[in-house]
């Protein structure tokens, strides 16, 4: 195998566009704030980089673990043996941890990095103009408070849906299957992210408040707190397009492709989110239907990635002693491997 100081680094798709978003944060960062008088925000140090390096150092650690280069050392062969299968359920299930990563990394400020005020006022006026009203504050006549501990609850479901798709995708169906998930929910996520930067907004709970007449309350006070919690773990820019919506949907349609039954079974639950991020007074109504466009957008976009590059690679010049040593553990590849055949899958 012929040695080389410029190597190809293997990622999958998930990941790959995980770091592209990451990638294309930090170069706004760097490119509005200037490369000579950057300041690190908390989101940089506390997110950003220890994001874009777990998701290298992951790679790297699952092609060392995977490497039967020293298979015939008794103690190595007999640890990684005893790791391999954790640590591939591990390096499944990461996406999760990424997703979180994405999300926070927009944390304060960041999401007022490209466009720096508010664009609530477009978004009511859109409203106005599409729909004739405000669905948030139309919606009052029918607010009560069992129904509004119904859509607490189907919002929260939020946090439950991907798990329970994905669990049922992972343990009934491939793996394949359950990456093609994982792509479609990183791929939605980082249309979502972007939208926050391109159109910053904090949502009719806020710029609306003078026009609410009649209060959320809810029978059980667990929830009023679940309420308070929400509001807190949240950032403060995530109106448009509504994630809630669009990451619901995208999961929905995996549901869908892998089990019409647990299609059903969590279609009320589902319905009932994309309601209540209009009832909850989170969304305007122009963020829902932007939800709703995105998803199935994401979700042919993300199917067609994955069947084309379930494996992104890219070059990366390193040392040629460097490249030597690693040639044979799977994770770096002579360039010249790489192009004899680019659409090789993994």
């Amino acid at each position: 195998m012929p040695s080389s100081s410029r190597v190809a680094v293997r990622l999958r798709l998930e990941d790959a566009v995980a770091l592209a978003f990451f990638l294309l944060t930090m170069g706004l960062r760097l490119f509005i704030k200037g490369f000579g008088s950057v300041t690190l925000s908390p989101a940089d140090v506390l997110v950003i980089i220890p994001a874009m390096t777990f998701l290298l150092t992951k790679e790297f650690v699952h092609y060392f673990v995977m490497s039967a280069r020293h298979a015939t050392e008794r103690s190595s062969a007999s640890l990684r043996s005893f790791i391999r299968p954790y640590w591939e359920i591990f390096r499944d299930w990461s996406p999760f941890l990424v997703i979180l990563l994405m999300y926070y990394s927009l944390w304060g400020d960041a999401t007022h990095l490209l466009v720096t005020r508010d664009r609530d006022a477009e978004l009511i006026e859109w409203d106005q103009r599409l729909f004739g009203c405000q669905a948030s504050v139309a919606l009052q006549p029918f607010v009560t408070p069992p129904l509004t501990a119904w859509m607490e609850l189907a919002y929260v479901f939020h946090i439950f849906n991907i798990p329970i798709v994905a669990c049922f995708i992972y343990v009934w169906r491939s793996r394949e299957h359950f990456r093609e998930m994982m792509s479609g929910v990183l791929v939605v996520t980082f249309f979502g992210l972007i939208g926050y930067l391109l159109v910053p907004a904090i949502g009719p709970l806020y710029t609306l408040r003078d026009q609410y007449t009649v209060p959320l309350r809810v029978p059980l006070e667990v929830v009023n707190r679940q309420i308070e919690f929400m509001d807190y773990a949240r950032i403060k820019r995530d109106v448009f397009p509504s994630l809630h919506v669009g990451i619901s949907f995208v999961v929905w349609l995996y549901a869908y492709r892998n089990s019409r039954r647990l299609f059903w079974i969590l279609a009320p639950l589902v319905l009932s989110l994309f309601v209540s991020t209009v009832y909850l007074r989170y969304h305007y109504l122009v963020d829902v239907v932007a939800g709703l466009l995105l998803a199935p957008l994401c979700f042919f976009l993300a199917n067609w990635l994955f069947l084309k590059f379930g494996e992104v690679r890219f070059t990366l010049a390193l040392p040629e002693a460097l490249a030597q040593r690693t040639a044979g553990w799977g994770w770096f590849q002579p360039q010249a491997v790489v192009e004899e055949n680019p659409k090789e899958r993994p």
